[in-house]
């Protein structure tokens, strides 16, 4: 009971007993009502008092629920602490920590500028204002990224990894030697799947703006799916889903392998069937090019076309849903709702032909 209704009480109590003791019984009527309308004047203010408590409380609830603090854009700093020998600059955009190699191992360093390429490509597919876009679904994929609690991987981060040209080019190779830079740490705290590489030393075309433009698209695709996505209902790893071979994930594989859409030769052959690592291998590749033609991306490799490894006939959703309809399935379900898509001219803006070592002069990264 509030303090101010108690003595009140008291008081109209004590009033009671010395009208009692000394007064007609008009008086005491009188006095007692005085005292009783006091009391109810003040209980009236106490309950206005508190409703407007409870307004307030429940302005700061909905404040609450509608903030969405899983979104956050951070600047370029200097990579502290584990990684620190290899990486030497970082920025981490909604849920990803992305880490560039600096002038390590007899390379250059990857530009700012283009960690800030790959960075506004991973703040792009999470954007929320998308109109495909599941708010709730984009929470969680963000909140798996960043391995917050409840997730499948919490407490262990999603890092994307740049570095410039390829492994061999560095002395020694960081892939094949990380105890040389210093980076068992880092490797075993963080969920780190993929390579993004600056000017990709493996190919041709490099210094293109489509051609960089699908290298990284490609590689964030890889993290985001592999380290996303509902992998529990996909069953996309084993040590998770000890049935992983009857999930959504595998019957859509098969589908396009059987059907000739996707040829994963290059990824051990049908492996992927029957070993689970090997599925991890090749589910990353599958998931990404079901992806990026479902996006209708596919103007961005050279000459429009990944043939063999994916078939000209499910280069767009009409193609998917004509040769690979559990992939579309798959695609709505767990991909849509939750990845958003930039469209081309945006894409094209950020990545543009000229850069061979200073991003700046092919494209601003809007970042």
């Amino acid at each position: 009971m509030n303090n101010k209704i108690s003595n009140k009480i008291s008081l109209l109590l004590l009033s009671l007993l010395v009208i009692c003791c000394g007064n007609s019984d008009d008086a005491i009527s009188s006095r007692v009502e005085e005292e009783t309308s006091v009391v109810e004047e003040e209980t009236s203010v106490v309950e206005e008092e508190t409703s407007v408590v409870e307004e307030e409380t429940s302005v700061v609830e909905e404040e609450t629920t509608t903030t969405i603090p899983v979104y956050q854009k951070g600047g370029i700093l200097d990579v502290v602490g584990a990684g620190s020998e290899f990486y030497k600059r970082e920025v981490t955009i909604n849920g990803v920590r992305i880490m560039a190699a600096g002038n390590v191992g007899g390379q250059a360093a990857v530009p700012d500028a283009f960690l800030e390429k790959v960075a506004r490509m991973v703040e792009l597919f999470t954007d929320p204002s998308n109109e495909s876009i599941a708010p709730d679904r984009q929470i969680i994929l963000i909140e798996t990224l960043s391995g917050a609690p409840g997730t499948y991987h919490q407490g262990t981060p999603t890092v994307q990894r740049v570095a410039r040209g390829g492994g061999d080019d560095y002395s020694p190779n960081f892939l094949r030697t990380p105890e040389s830079y210093d980076l068992d740490d880092i490797n075993d705290s963080t969920f780190n799947n993929d390579m993004v590489w600056y000017l990709n030393s493996s190919g041709e075309g490099f210094g293109k703006g489509d051609v960089d433009a699908a290298e990284v698209l490609e590689h964030v695709f890889h993290t985001i799916h592999m380290s996303g996505l509902d992998a529990i209902r996909l069953k996309q790893y084993s040590y998770l889903s000890g049935d992983w071979a009857s999930g959504p994930l595998y019957s859509a594989m098969k589908e396009a392998y059987d059907g000739g859409v996707w040829d994963s030769e290059g990824y051990g052959g049908d492996a992927w069937m029957t070993d689970p690592e090997m599925f991890e291998v090749a589910q990353k590749e599958y998931l990404y090019l079901l992806n990026f033609c479902m996006f209708d991306y596919t103007m961005l490799w050279e000459n429009g076309t990944l043939s063999p490894e994916w078939s000209d006939s499910a280069r767009t959703p009409e193609g998917i849903l004509e040769n690979n309809p559990l992939g579309l399935e798959l695609f709505n379900e767990y991909i849509a709702p939750a990845i958003s898509r930039p469209d081309v001219p945006t894409i094209r803006d950020i990545f543009q032909d000229g850069d061979v070592g200073d991003p700046t002069v092919a494209g601003s990264s809007g970042y």
